[in-house]
């Protein structure tokens, strides 16, 4: 069954438990060209988890726009380890859009509290050169294949460019993996999304930044390079909480590609300078985190006056489950 249909220029974003249990037959590698000094000594490398090959089709595709999504935010970084590579492991699933999370993650010591602080694993394995969970794939992203993948996905033909333009019935696919590999690399965490509660004495470097709202009920995020850009904690999204923003109370955020309401069709979104300064607060050595508050949604002329509009936005579920056990700890989806 495809995705229910929507209103011009918006796509909706649901997320469903997915279960990661099958082995990756199928693989294939992709390693990015020096273009710089951040990916010359990182590069990513793409597996699909595809058992009876019924994909294939799209594998060129997926992996053109995993890679440059990658190169994206590793071009983010001041500096990477030398050596170090990220295996995506791309799965197939009967949910409605996308998810993914970084597959495990690292200690990094404790809090002032004595709560234990994880870095996400893929993070932790640009910083230092060490995979946390060896030969296994560092970042795990999901497609929906009931209508998303065939149906909803649009494939930059040239997604380091980008300046093909996106289709207004479609969502644009390059937003989609630059907001996965967001999670995987910092945002998200184990904290209750509503009461902001953590299940035990663990929590990631997100988590330890992200406190009750001052006034009214929702959680934000309080990290210092944030606040400095935005003037104030962040809000983030009612009930999904490793994303910015809300419909209502905060929709300034909903331009930026870690909000978690909606993505516009025929947009692009792209890092924003909020999104780095965030990263900076988790102790990543991220570019330009410093510089002028600077949003990332870019439609194309014909979308735009539907952000004018004032459409009414769909809210975006985004599954979050908990680890099954400590090392688990990083897990996020979409």
């Amino acid at each position: 069954m495809g995705l229910a249909p929507h209103p011009p220029g918006r796509s909706s974003e649901k997320a469903i438990p997915m279960s990661i249990n099958r082995l990756a037959l199928l693989s294939l590698l992709a390693c990015t060209a020096a273009a710089g000094p951040a990916h010359a000594d990182a590069r990513i490398e793409v597996v699909f988890d595809d058992p009876g090959s019924s994909w294939t089709a799209y594998y060129a595709d997926i992996q053109r726009i995993t890679v440059a999504a990658g190169n994206a935010w590793v071009d983010s970084f001041q500096s990477t380890a030398s050596g170090a590579a990220l295996t995506v492991k791309i799965g197939f699933d009967n949910i409605a859009t996308a998810n993914g999370r970084s597959a495990t993650s690292a200690w990094t010591g404790h809090s002032s509290g004595g709560i234990a602080l994880y870095q996400q694993g893929a993070a932790h394995e640009l910083l230092t050169g060490l995979d946390p969970n060896g030969a296994a794939a560092d970042i795990e992203v999901n497609l929906g294949i009931a209508g998303y993948l065939q149906g909803e996905l649009w494939f930059d033909p040239a997604p380091a460019l980008r300046l093909a333009d996106v289709p207004l019935d479609r969502t644009d696919a390059m937003s989609v993996l630059l907001h996965e590999f967001g999670h995987a690399l910092g945002f998200n965490g184990w904290r209750n999304g509503v009461t902001g509660a953590l299940p035990g004495a663990y929590q990631s470097t997100f988590d330890a930044l992200v406190y009750p709202a001052p006034s009214g009920p929702g959680l934000v995020f309080n990290g210092s390079r944030a606040l400095g850009l935005y003037g104030q904690a962040l809000p983030l999204t009612w009930g999904n909480y490793g994303h910015l923003g809300n419909a209502q109370e905060s929709d300034d955020l909903l331009p930026d590609l870690m909000n978690g309401v909606a993505f516009y069709r025929g947009t692009r979104y792209a890092i924003s300078t909020l999104d780095l300064a965030i990263l900076s607060d988790l102790g990543l050595p991220m570019l330009a985190a410093a510089q002028p508050l600077l949003l990332s949604a870019v439609p194309e002329p014909a979308a735009a006056a539907l952000w004018l509009g004032g459409l009414a936005l769909l809210a975006l579920r985004r599954r979050r489950p908990g680890p099954t056990a400590l090392k688990g700890a990083s897990t996020c989806a979409r």
